[in-house]
């Protein structure tokens, strides 16, 4: 007993420990989760601005065209410098603002003016302008031979006529100060980094002033997120930066991509910073776990000493007693709940030392009373046969007297009201109501006067008396099967009017008949109202020494054991079952029924004729 208590103890505080656990890492979990999709969220809205600010400078470049002064072949550059000067101020182009013919060459721009004409068809963006007439925005691009990090945005250019001439396109620093500020307006905590990168992953902008222009580690992986326009969360490396100051190794990285240029905005957390509460937590229900098991252990050891012990002694005192021993007294020290056990114990002891003594004493007086009483049960059961005797005989004499009242008063009463009746009725034609309703009470009279004849026939059967028992018992068999439409079978072995000629002399063989008429209908009654039968079957075997009737029928059955049991038990069920064994045991026969549900059922009855 004492490692099962310690055993639930150490099992309760595992189960509540992991319950806790499981909930706590959940939740740390969750949090977790709503802090990355924060900052996933944060790199969208960045994104988002710069977007803006990026289609609203693609709009100026686009008025250029919608000014309509582009004409390259009137030899006045004086509308389109003046068009290119409104687009350049209070945008983000720092360096300049060119237009380009279709051929690649720089025809004029602002506020830098050209000696010569400089064909920039070798860069690859202005080439994919030229082809695909869409406006695009560059990667960092470094320009030859000065090695200047420029971004290009370029538009379609259209004359005034709205023919499309050609290309116009805007020169960004990388460094320009309204995508730094974008950035920079961000508040965050001096180990976050926010940045604005090209698809090969060179950044443009950062809160950290020396990532600007250095290349990413995830530029391949970020690439194909640019391409597909997908954000997502990843887990990444920093081994490769080496600058003073970090000591990072692994970063969470949420990443969001523009939808205006071929960039995107991540937001760096240091791994150790996103996962610190999960870190904490598992350390600190490490430590509760070690305390609350050692704790326990030493809750469940200091329990069990204080249970256990008093229990075995408790079980030696019962080992004692149940060997015989009611002299030696049981001894608990403790004054807890199991010291008020150990005293019941002690003072069960004591009553039973002197019960045994009282049995002892009285035993030899028991045995002389359990003869005195077997033998007035002896006769107390046969004056129960006496009387139980008398009852049938006063019950048969009680149906034959109330049969003969029924029929000689109320039968006779109910002709004489319908012979009234007819006399009245004469006297109202068919359609009169009053004369309906006397013919209404003419059949209801009717109609009782056929239930008494019933109920007389059934008190006392006239067939029993006039033609013997065998009659009797078809009679039963139409009124209760044949009427019904159950088929039955009866056979008849032996001479039944020889053999009630043969035991005419025998007293009381009247009531022999009587009785077995009782059981038979009993049985019969039974099978028309429980068994649901399709057939059944009755054998009259007329012996030398006694008759025997056999009732068998293939209906549901019953369960015999149970029925027995609830008769005994006072029920109204069985009671029937009951009767017929009484009323066979006065005439000293047998009664076997064997019954089982679905099996059907088959009463067996043996009377024997003393003569």
């Amino acid at each position: 007993m004492q490692k099962r208590i310690v055993f639930l103890i150490i099992i309760n505080l595992v189960i509540i420990l992991a319950s806790l656990g499981i909930i706590s890492h959940l939740s740390i979990d969750a949090s977790i989760n709503r802090s990355l999709e924060n900052r996933l969220a944060l790199a969208n809205i960045v994104g988002q601005y710069i977007d803006h600010v990026l289609e609203t400078n693609l709009k100026r470049l686009y008025d250029i065209s919608l000014s309509g002064k582009i004409d390259f072949h009137d030899g006045e550059w004086g509308p389109e410098r003046k068009a290119l000067k409104t687009a350049f101020e209070y945008s983000i182009f720092t360096d300049r603002i060119f237009l380009m013919d279709t051929y690649g060459n720089v025809v004029i721009a602002y506020p830098h003016t050209e000696e010569e004409r400089v064909n920039l068809l070798s860069i690859p963006y202005v080439r994919r302008t030229l082809a695909e007439m869409k406006p695009v925005i560059s990667d960092v691009y470094t320009v030859s031979p000065t090695l200047k990090k420029v971004i290009f945005a370029l538009v379609p250019l259209k004359n005034k006529n709205g023919e499309i001439v050609g290309v116009a396109g805007g020169e960004i620093d990388p460094t320009n100060y309204l995508l730094a500020h974008a950035i920079k307006s961000v508040y965050m905590e001096p180990d976050t980094y926010i940045e604005l990168m090209d698809s090969r992953g060179v950044i443009i902008a950062s809160n950290d002033p020396r990532k600007i222009l250095t290349c990413s580690q995830q530029n391949k992986f970020l690439n194909v997120l640019i391409a597909d326009r997908k954000g997502s969360v990843i887990n990444c490396h920093r081994c490769k930066e080496s600058y003073p100051g970090n000591k990072r190794e692994r970063d969470m990285l949420a990443f969001a991509p523009l939808s205006v240029a071929p960039w995107g905005v991540s937001v760096r957390d240091p791994r150790e910073k996103v996962f610190a509460p999960s870190i904490s937590l598992r350390k600190g229900f490490l430590v509760l776990s070690v305390v609350s098991i050692f704790t326990g252990l030493l809750l469940a050891v200091g329990l069990s000493k204080g249970i256990v012990r008093p229990i075995h002694s408790l079980i030696g005192a019962t080992q004692k007693i149940a060997r015989g021993n009611l002299q030696d007294p049981i001894e608990v020290s403790t004054k807890d709940e199991i010291g008020t056990l150990g005293v019941s114990f002690d003072e069960m002891r004591i009553r039973l030392a002197e019960s045994v003594e009282s049995i002892q004493r009285y035993s030899a007086e028991l045995e002389n009373r359990v003869a005195d009483r077997t033998r007035e049960l002896l006769q107390s059961k046969e004056k129960l046969a006496v009387l139980l005797r008398e009852v049938i005989n006063a019950e048969e004499a009680e149906r034959k007297r109330i049969a003969r009242e029924l029929h000689d008063d109320t039968s006779q009463s109910l002709n004489a009201t319908m012979i009234s009746l007819d006399s009245i009725i004469s006297r109202f034609s068919d359609y009169d109501p009053v004369g309906k309703q006397l013919r209404q009470i003419r059949e209801q009279c009717m109609s009782m006067l056929k239930g008494v004849h019933r109920l007389v026939n059934d008190l006392r059967p006239p067939v029993l008396d006039d033609l013997g028992l065998e009659s009797a018992i078809k009679w039963v068999l139409e009124k209760h099967l044949g009427e019904r439409g159950i088929p039955y079978y009866i056979t008849t072995k032996g001479d039944s009017e020889g053999w009630k000629a043969r035991f005419q002399g025998v007293p009381d063989y009247g009531k022999i008949e009587l009785v077995l008429f009782r059981v038979i209908q009993e049985a019969i009654i039974n099978v028309s109202k429980h068994a649901d039968a399709e057939h059944v079957f009755v054998s009259l075997i007329f012996g030398d020494s006694g008759i025997e009737i056999e009732i068998e029928d293939d209906g549901k059955g019953f369960d015999l054991e149970g029925v027995l049991e609830s008769a005994r038990d006072g029920t109204y069920i069985g009671l029937g079952l009951l009767g017929m064994e009484e009323r066979i045991a006065l005439l000293d026969g047998k009664l076997n029924v064997w019954s089982e549900p679905g099996m059907g059922t088959r009463i067996k009855v043996y009377v024997p004729i003393l003569t």
